[in-house]
């Protein structure tokens, strides 16, 4: 079986609500549209168009949904008791904070310092410190994810497999393209309207997902 076909039999295995996955997307599109006609120049030098400034106007919207995913899965787990669901909402707390307050790259510093990490291959030495971070509370999610999925029913386990896949997804964007938008300076802002375009396409899907979840 081709790879198309194996992740076309995986994404319709998802139940998403198409007309709010449909009007969350159109948004994300108007503020990738809104940071390139930025980039060139064609509207006002409005920083809070740019969907990389912290805090701007796109961010907000993803801190926004981010913040939704939250709310829905822990609302799932007062109703469910299950805690699986309050493991998910935590890591989706954890993305809105390490987004809105820049966590990896505070303590990324710190560990690059502590460590005294080296620059390499055009990534700062911040950068490894930053992967350091991520691979650390990566593994710890992890980890209580998988052992608290041994006790939670066949519907628990099917959307931690969904939400494994998605984030799979989302760390190619928020990890692997950021890491070239990094090394590879002069196709700069190629690199960062995909990676945030991505992130922020990404969370609507999940979004979307989470929400249809609560039916």
């Amino acid at each position: 079986m081709k790879l198309g076909q194996v992740l076309n039999k995986v994404f319709r295995s998802f139940e998403i609500n198409k007309p709010l996955l449909s009007l969350l997307i159109l948004i994300d599109f108007i503020f990738i549209l809104m940071h390139c006609l930025l980039l060139y120049g064609i509207i006002d030098n409005n920083l809070n168009f740019s969907i990389e400034k912290d805090f701007g106007y796109a961010e907000c919207y993803q801190y926004i949904k981010e913040f939704g995913i939250f709310l829905i899965l822990f609302f799932l787990f007062y109703k469910k008791r299950q805690v699986i669901y309050l493991v998910w909402g935590l890591f989706f707390l954890y993305l809105l904070l390490d987004d809105s307050l820049s966590l990896h790259e505070t303590y990324g510093v710190c560990l690059a310092d502590y460590f005294n990490l080296q620059a390499q291959f055009n990534l700062r030495a911040e950068d490894f410190g930053e992967l350091l971070i991520f691979a650390f509370f990566g593994f710890l999610f992890f980890i209580s994810i998988v052992f608290s999925s041994l006790r939670t029913d066949l519907k628990g386990k099917l959307i931690t497999r969904h939400l494994f896949l998605l984030i799979l997804v989302l760390v190619f964007f928020g990890v692997c393209i950021d890491l070239l938008h990094i090394a590879t300076p002069y196709h700069e802002n190629k690199f960062a309207v995909m990676e945030d375009g991505g992130e922020m396409l990404t969370m609507s899907f999940i979004f979307a997902y989470v929400f249809n979840l609560n039916k």
